[in-house]
């Protein structure tokens, strides 16, 4: 064998490998403990990471010095204990050591004599070399234990993360063994001239797996890395396999060197080129449903969900696509969908399926984390988040078919929730859209009430004002012909006296001169044919009784005017006591012309004087009055009615038993300008000012009728009614009086 001299290329390659994998595995080592705590995964990782560090950067001393060989050998026996504690804990705590947890404390105190046996024999060749062994075997069957273990984890993984755990030590094994399995194969070929040290190389990256592992929570690019891996890999096979059948075959038929590139090997190599992208995602799909179990197709569900989510706007049917989507791929147990409705706000449930959901709120908030977490049951929690806020989350059950959500599945979930998170703000926004334009439209209303309103109080006010002109007009002319009527009719009244003093007075003359008249025959018998020609005894007799009528006509004359100056008091702001018996019978005596064929009947109670605007209540009694007069129209009956109602209140009723009211127009008789009379008998003000009256004087007005059978109108006042004055003093600044005919 060819010798040459010991240089640093040589010193590089042999212990530049050793220094690399004792950094990585000590700076692996020392970052989980650093940023996983104390835990047991941390706890079970750590000590063998550790000590194979410790044994690789030891190892740069096996030539020389010497000075780290005895804890290069201390390593190597407590190394087996590591492996075995590792095997205890990863990917997850074992039940053996649930059970016991002390046992790694046991097997580091096996590895003790081991390591004390091993620094008393390191100067004799022969024992160290019987302890090296015990210690390499020791070695071996604790990794044999750790890949079966392993294997057992992964086909029965009691969580989701630890499962992929398992896959990332599978593929950090793979990331060590595949390079090192190669550069063995080509140093057999080579006859050893390949350099061996790239198999220490490929070690250092081991425990960057391990870490990734134990650190990273999120474990979900795993399986993507594995999917794609195995993916390309099937294809790549399926395609180079196309491609060489495809020049063996063509080489075969026209019978030339199957290594030679002609026309047929180009045209084989554009056919497998043009089949390569319609077989990628079939070959993805068989590669995910053979090794990963997924038997749904990722993009058609993700675009099949986000386009029907995109045409909802309301809560109920976004949940029941949710609930499709994930019910026809991933078949839960159960499932249940929250909301929160307000930033801050508890959550509330949109959907709740099968039995088994947590109730309590505390449970499901604490849910609601970054991403999907796993529950002890093998149940799922998806937060629905939307600007970084969790806005909601998906729960679902354990798998019908047992098996642990995988990342495919996750990963889908994740997309759903995230639709789902969008699709609930959006139908929340349109929702509070709608709210407001419910409140506006709301608002609208309540603003256009309120101008009706307005709007009816300033007909009614216009309503009263052109009435109070007219009834002002129309009280001057009456007081002025009251005045005009009175002073003749006081005229009358003083000589009326006189002539009957005068007429008996002539009389008697009359009769004395007949006496007188009696002796002369021919002068008798002349006054006797002049009495009989002038009647005079029917004319002496008729005499007084003419005389009689012309005083009763005189005094009918006098109350009719003093009942007009009664009506007419429009004049008078100030409330004053009435007598309301006084005001009814004054009014009746006004209308008695129309009274004509009516049988008017008075039921009066024992009630007080009424503090009251005079004119104001007279014109409220006319209305009434007026209204039942032309309701029986020339026949029926009339009652008026008064009575005292609880303390300091009286009743007014006008009942008839004339036509009656629609019940249609029940609701409108009060409005002004609203009259069922015929055009030219009414005006539609007369009831609207009455009920303005009754109200200025803080009382009510009632109506009870029956088409065909009658009305009754009933008035209550107060016998005091408080703040009469001041309403009367702002009426009339405003130029608003009472007045008017009776109008229905």
């Amino acid at each position: 064998m060819a010798t040459r001299r010991f240089d640093w290329t040589d010193f590089v390659w042999l212990f530049g490998a050793y220094a690399l994998c004792g950094l990585t595995f000590g700076g692996t080592a020392l970052g989980i403990r650093f940023l996983r705590g104390r835990d047991r995964l941390a706890n079970g990782t750590f000590p063998v990471l550790w000590l194979a560090g410790l044994f690789a950067f030891t190892g740069l001393d096996l030539y020389g010095p010497y000075r780290l060989f005895r804890l290069n050998a201390a390593c190597e026996s407590w190394l087996f204990a590591g492996l075995l504690h590792m095997a205890l804990v990863f990917p997850a705590p074992a039940r053996l050591l649930q059970r016991h947890p002390r046992l790694p404390l046991v097997l580091y105190a096996l590895a003790l004599p081991l390591a004390f046996v091993s620094q008393l024999t390191l100067h004799d060749p022969h024992l160290y070399i019987a302890t090296h062994l015990v210690a390499s075997s020791a070695i071996g069957a604790a990794t044999l234990i750790l890949v079966v273990s392993q294997v057992g984890r992964f086909l029965r993984p009691p969580s989701f993360q630890a499962r992929q755990r398992v896959k990332v030590f599978v593929l950090g094994s793979a990331a060590v063994l595949t390079p090192a399995a190669a550069s063995a194969l080509a140093a057999a070929f080579t006859g050893g001239r390949e350099n061996w040290s790239l198999i220490a190389l490929t070690v250092s990256v081991f425990p960057f797996f391990i870490g990734y592992a134990v650190l990273r929570h999120n474990l979900l690019q795993v399986d993507e890395v594995l999917r794609r891996s195995l993916g390309y890999a099937v294809l790549t096979a399926g395609v180079a396999g196309l491609y060489v059948a495809i020049v063996a075959v063509s080489s075969r038929l026209f019978l030339r060197p199957v290594a030679s590139f002609d026309l047929f090997s180009g045209a084989a190599a554009v056919l497998c080129a043009v089949a390569l992208l319609p077989a990628r995602d079939r070959v993805q799909s068989l590669v995910d449903r053979v090794f990963f179990h997924t038997t749904y197709d990722f993009r058609r569900v993700v675009e099949t969900t986000s386009e029907r989510l995109a045409s909802f706007a309301a809560l109920e049917p976004i949940a029941d696509e949710i609930e499709r989507a994930v019910a026809e791929t991933l078949h839960p147990g159960w499932l249940a969908l929250f909301d929160r409705p307000s930033k801050g706000g508890p959550m509330q449930d949109i959907r709740l399926r099968g039995a088994g959901v947590p109730k309590a709120v505390e449970e499901i908030e604490s849910l609601a984390g970054a991403g999907p977490s796993d529950a002890a049951d093998g149940a799922l929690a998806v937060p629905l988040r939307a600007e970084g806020e969790p806005r909601g989350l998906l729960l679902l059950g354990p798998r019908r078919s047992g098996r642990f959500y995988g990342a495919e599945d996750r990963r889908l979930l994740h997309t759903l929730a995230n639709q789902a998170a969008l699709a609930i703000e959006n139908a929340r926004a349109v929702e509070d859209l709608r709210q407001l334009n419910r409140n506006l439209e709301a608002k609208v209303e309540q603003r256009t009430a309120a101008l009706a309103s307005a709007l009816k109080e300033l007909q009614q006010a216009q309503a009263q004002l052109v009435h109070r002109e007219k009834m002002a007009s129309i009280g001057q002319f009456v007081a002025g012909i009251a005045h005009e009527i009175n002073n003749p009719l006081s005229f009358i009244e003083g000589n009326l006296h006189f002539l009957r003093a005068y007429a008996r007075e002539l009389v008697e003359v009359v009769k004395a001169h007949e006496r007188e008249l009696v002796r002369e025959p021919r002068l008798r018998k002349r006054m006797e044919a002049v009495h009989k020609e002038h009647d005079l005894d029917r004319i002496v007799e008729d005499l007084d009784s003419v005389l009689e009528g012309c005083a009763e006509g005189v005094q009918r004359t006098t109350a009719l005017v003093r009942d007009l100056r009664t009506f007419s008091r429009l004049d008078q702001p100030e409330r004053m006591p009435v007598d309301l018996h006084e005001a009814i019978d004054s009014t009746l005596n006004l209308l008695r012309g129309r009274l004509v064929g009516i049988d008017v009947v008075k039921e009066y109670g024992a009630i007080p004087p009424v503090e009251c605007l005079a004119g104001q209540i007279n014109q409220v009694i006319m209305n009434l009055v007026a209204n039942a007069m032309d309701a029986l129209g020339e026949s029926g009956r009339l009652c008026v009615r008064t009575e005292p109602v609880g303390a300091g209140r009286v009743a007014l009723e006008v009942e008839d038993d004339g036509c009656g009211i629609e019940p249609e127009y029940l609701e409108r008789i009060f409005e002004p300008f609203f009259t069922t009379k015929e055009v030219g008998r009414g005006t539609g003000l007369g009831l609207a000012i009455t009920y303005g009256i009754v109200q200025r004087h803080g009382g009510e007005i009632r109506v009870k009728s029956r088409a065909g059978e009658g009305t009754c109108f009933r008035v209550e006042v107060p016998v005091v009614a408080p703040g009469l004055v001041e309403a009367a003093a702002e009426d009339e600044a405003a130029g608003i009086g009472s007045g008017g005919e009776g109008d229905d």
